[in-house]
């Protein structure tokens, strides 16, 4: 589909919001409401600028926690594993996994007497028990016989453990806890008359840095709490798509601005990997520096999987999960393109989607791609019709709609059939990353600012026809500043003076209509 009208494109203005809560999968599937350790968020997988010899993949999982909720800090999940799945070429087999496995520890301790010394198991709070959490990396390799039944790798292909029992970081709870048990800097108690210990934090980016882990690939990785990245004026949304008049272009009949970003304030667990490019492409990057359009040979295609035991059994002696698993892992989480699960495949398959490989989405979820639901939606609201487009506009937006299909693979010749395409992010190693090609974290105009609005691309694409159509600027700014190197990923932001807390106000049993502006 080319570029469509202006009429068509102010349509997707008020059709696009609609979308943009959807480019994070926060919570967005039943199942994974019972799930947060798999529940993953944002997938980023982007090359190096100018020399592109280094990939860098980026998972966020177990969303939306408050900073000052105190022992649910403790966010590196047992039991499961967390992985990156990378292809090459058109085909969506596997070549490669970097998998990373958390394990917590605490020490065991007999029930405390009035002699108990503190530190320990009896302590309430898990940053004096003297617990751990570290993680441990490995690469599967393998996948390239071309036999079509062998598309995912399993534990018989070849694996290299990169890095072993590698510390996680902490989280960032506040000022005593930065002395006390971080070593940041001296601790003087209540009786000193001196506020600082209780008042002034020193958790911050040189102390991030230090749990930034070499790997023996030569890559690097870190794990823990941040910033979560994503923004989103997400209220109006759950409100069955009541947007306000910023996101519609000003119609006098949508609700009165602002919009605001919910997911400020909030952290996230994210992991973090550089990988050298010789990991993928040992003999370099077919044609690096030079884009050749028609090429298939540089391309990588990558998704993020979460995965566990397939049977969980109550045991009351695993003091981290309370669970014992059993038998064979299986597939509980998955994310690749923002907006896919949460924006694009009706409610009634979202829970298969996160249970399944990509390889056969063409046959699972194609007709979601090909006929969006949120043009029908937006249809229905009577969004088009209050912009003067005409109905066959509309039926020509309704699908069948390859565009999508052909700009999420690139405009390359790759098949439209299963295990060939599907929700992956399908990046050029041999040029830079800008999305759709690869997402990339940051970049942007300011250094709260992604280099692309993902909503906007994708609500331009799917409304418009056109992903540069410009639509749906939303939300375009972090509540924290983006790295410009690795990590990337914001600080998390403080459990004692950060985050959603504040002073009560009494509430009113139906909220007064806004001031008219």
């Amino acid at each position: 589909m080319t570029r469509m009208s202006k009429g068509l494109v102010a349509a997707a203005l008020l059709a696009v919001p609609a979308v943009t809560l959807q480019a994070s999968s926060h919570r967005e599937a039943l199942a994974i409401l019972n799930e947060p350790c798999a529940d993953n968020t944002d997938t980023y997988a982007w090359v190096a600028p100018g020399s592109h010899n280094k990939l860098y993949l980026i998972m966020d999982f177990n969303p939306l926690h408050e900073p000052g909720q105190g022992n649910q800090g403790l966010r590196a999940c047992n039991g499961y594993r967390y992985e990156f799945h990378v292809a090459k070429g058109s085909r969506l087999r596997d070549t490669t996994i970097y998998r990373v496995e958390f394990k917590n520890d605490i020490k065991i301790a007999n029930p405390p007497t009035a002699t108990t010394p503190v530190g320990g198991g009896n302590e309430l709070l898990w940053q004096l028990t003297g617990g751990t959490e570290t993680m441990t990396v490995t690469r599967l390799t393998g996948g390239d016989s071309g036999d079509p039944s062998a598309d995912q790798l399993t534990e018989n292909d070849r694996s290299v453990v990169l890095g072993r029992n590698l510390p996680v970081l902490p989280n960032n709870h506040g000022p005593q806890t930065d002395r006390l048990v971080y070593g940041l800097g001296p601790f003087k108690g209540y009786d000193s008359g001196d506020a600082a210990s209780r008042e002034v934090g020193l958790y911050d980016q040189a102390f991030v840095d230090s749990y930034i882990q070499p790997l023996a690939n030569g890559g690097r990785i870190i794990a823990g709490q941040f910033d979560d990245p994503y923004q989103l004026d997400e209220k109006g949304i759950f409100d069955l798509v009541n947007l306000n008049r910023n996101d519609l272009g000003g119609i006098s009949g949508a609700r009165r601005p602002p919009g605001t970003d919910v997911f400020t304030g909030f952290n996230i667990f994210s992991i973090a990997i550089e990988v050298p490019i010789g990991d993928l492409f040992p003999n370099g990057t077919p044609h690096n520096g030079t884009l050749v359009a028609g090429s298939t040979d540089s391309l990588l295609r990558v998704w993020a999987t979460i995965s566990r035991q397939k049977t969980q059994t109550v045991d009351a002696t695993n003091i981290i999960t309370g669970l014992r698993g059993s038998g064979e892992y299986v597939q509980v989480g998955r994310n690749a393109l923002p907006l896919f699960n949460a924006g694009l495949v009706g409610t009634q398959r979202q829970t298969m989607y996160l249970r399944t490989p990509p390889f056969n989405d063409v046959t699972n979820f194609g007709n979601d791609i090909l006929f969006p639901v949120l043009v029908r939606d937006a249809e229905v609201l009577g969004i088009y019709k209050a912009l003067g487009v005409g109905p066959d506009t509309v039926t020509t937006l309704k699908g069948p709609r390859l565009d999508i299909i052909q700009a999420i693979n690139l405009g390359r010749p790759i098949p439209v059939i299963d295990g060939y395409t599907g929700d992956v992010i399908t990046l050029d190693a041999a040029i830079d990353s800008m999305f759709p090609n690869g997402r990339r974290m940051g970049g942007g105009t300011a250094p709260n600012r992604n280099q692309v609005n993902v909503n906007s691309v994708l609500i331009s694409l799917i409304v418009a026809g056109d992903p540069g159509a410009g639509l749906a600027k939303g939300v375009e700014v972090n509540d924290k500043n983006y790295l410009d190197r690795f990590p990337f990923l914001a600080p998390a932001h403080q459990g004692l003076f950060q985050g959603h807390g504040g002073v009560n106000t009494p509430t009113v049993a139906t909220p007064a209509p806004p001031p008219t502006q």
